[in-house]
């Protein structure tokens, strides 16, 4: 927004007024309704000839009245009395004294006791116009207010920081989402210069170029919060012509983090469906043409490359399977590394390879399910790639595990690639090391590859937690 409207009598606010007109002179209640139902927004009057009467019509809740007109000098009781019952029940309604017993001690008795205004009667036009003047401009007065107190009530109790700034840069207003998101109560940031809690990114841009005139500006920052984490703000900054501008701020750090998850499981599913085209097309290529010779031959030699062809698209799907386990891990299982690298390493074909195993007695939190795929996919990833009599060694570090082997080793060019998923080689393409990092990620673990002391791979974890 360029500006905030000004509260005017433009906006017709004093329109449709309903005035109760408390009087106990009958007649001149008569001329004063005839009068003021002649005059422009007043479209309804009711009468009462009494206090008791007056409290009455203004307790039917069927009738919203807008001003109470009051006689001071009323049977038994005065329109003081009247007004002070009124204030006690609404201390806002307007409420015009409006009386012919003309003397400072009314009127001063009448302001004290909380009267909108005093007036003296009188049997010309000229005075029930001056009466309907003061009428409508204390109704407009009052729906004005409510306006203003609506529109705050709003800001208060709304998500979104909103703050009122000067064009010196001082907080003149934050409602309490704003001084809640940067650990603030309300009224310790009244007063302060902006820049105490309103990131530098927006400040180093608003100030030096602020002008009554300047169009709305936002952006989206990120600032580190004191116990370290981050939170990405979008802030608005809105200019109220010469009263400075209005100061939004909107905590989307959750959105941001729903929006790159999005993104993430979007390009997965990408990444899926080129996997599931590209790498099981050659297998069922495969399949159909040894059927084909199959048929044509009765040769049972190529049912064995149907098998194998079969067996490849098997491994496939189960890959894909675990590529699409994407939950986070919740458990508490305490899982012996040793017994689980060991009973996996005999559950996997790994031909001449060899493992020393020097786990020892450490466990670790995990799930022993997704650790055997770690494990498995990675000793299969040494049958497949390491070279021939590789020695597979497994340990603990500071902070985590290893798997580590004597073969011929990652080039460091590549590390980072073997890790896409479907990466080739030229003669095989896999999923293992993918499904290898994806398991650790859902741990919370970091995960690296290097180089082995003796020139082979190295698989290393940390941050892992493990079971005294």
């Amino acid at each position: 927004m360029d500006s905030v409207e000004p509260v005017s009598p433009d906006r017709t606010l004093a329109s449709d007024i309903v005035v109760l007109h408390v009087d106990d002179d009958e007649q001149f209640r008569r001329a004063t309704e005839l009068k003021l139902g002649r005059e422009p927004n007043i479209t309804e009057i009711r009468s009462a000839g009494s206090v008791d009467a007056a409290l009455d019509r203004y307790a039917d809740e069927g009738v919203d009245i807008d001003c109470i007109v009051s006689d001071y000098e009323l049977q038994n009781r005065t329109g003081i009395d009247l007004l002070r019952t009124v204030r006690d029940a609404d201390p806002n309604l307007p409420f015009i004294i409006f009386t012919g017993a003309g003397s400072e001690d009314a009127a001063s008795d009448a302001l004290s006791a909380g009267a909108t205004n005093y007036l003296q009667k009188g049997s010309d036009d000229i005075r029930f116009a001056v009466l309907a003047k003061h009428i409508r401009q204390a109704v407009e007065n009052r729906r004005a207010e409510k306006e203003i107190h609506r529109g705050f009530k709003a800001i208060e109790v709304t998500n979104e920081g909103i703050a009122l700034v000067t064009p010196d840069f001082e907080f003149n207003y934050v409602n309490e989402a704003f001084a809640h998101l940067f650990g603030y109560d309300q009224n310790e940031l009244l007063g302060r210069d902006w820049g105490c809690v309103v990131p530098e990114a927006v400040t180093a841009y608003v100030e030096p170029t602020f002008e009554p005139a300047m169009d709305q500006w936002e952006t989206e920052t990120t600032v580190t919060e004191p116990d370290g984490s981050e939170m990405t703000l979008h802030v608005t900054v809105s200019p109220i012509t010469n009263d400075g501008f209005v100061c939004t701020v909107e905590n989307v750090t959750e959105r941001k983090e729903r929006e790159a998850a999005l993104e993430r499981e979007n390009e997965r599913l990408d990444q899926f469906a080129s996997m599931v085209s590209h790498d099981l097309r050659n297998p069922i290529n495969i399949v159909e043409l040894y059927t084909e010779e199959a048929r044509k031959t009765g040769d049972e030699e190529y049912f064995d490359e149907i098998e194998a062809a079969t067996d490849r698209m098997k491994d496939i799907v189960s890959d894909l399977l675990a590529l699409a386990r994407t939950e986070e891990i919740e458990t508490d299982d305490s899982v012996s590394l040793s017994a689980l690298a060991g009973e996996t390493w005999e559950n996997t074909e790994t031909e001449n390879a060899s493992l020393e195993n020097e786990f020892g007695d450490a466990r670790v939190v995990a799930s022993e399910p997704r650790l055997k795929e770690l494990f498995a996919n990675l000793y299969r990833n040494v049958a497949a790639h390491a070279g021939e009599d590789v020695t597979v060694r497994t340990g603990r570090t500071a902070d985590g595990f290893f798997v580590e082997d004597d073969g011929t080793g990652i080039p460091e060019a590549e590390r980072e690639r073997v890790l896409e998923a479907g990466y080739s080689t030229g003669e095989t393409t896999g999923f293992g090391l993918t499904i290898v990092a994806q398991v650790a990620t859902t741990h919370g673990w970091t995960f690296e590859i290097s180089e082995s002391e003796s020139g082979g791979a190295r698989f290393e974890f940390g941050d892992v937690e493990f079971d005294p």
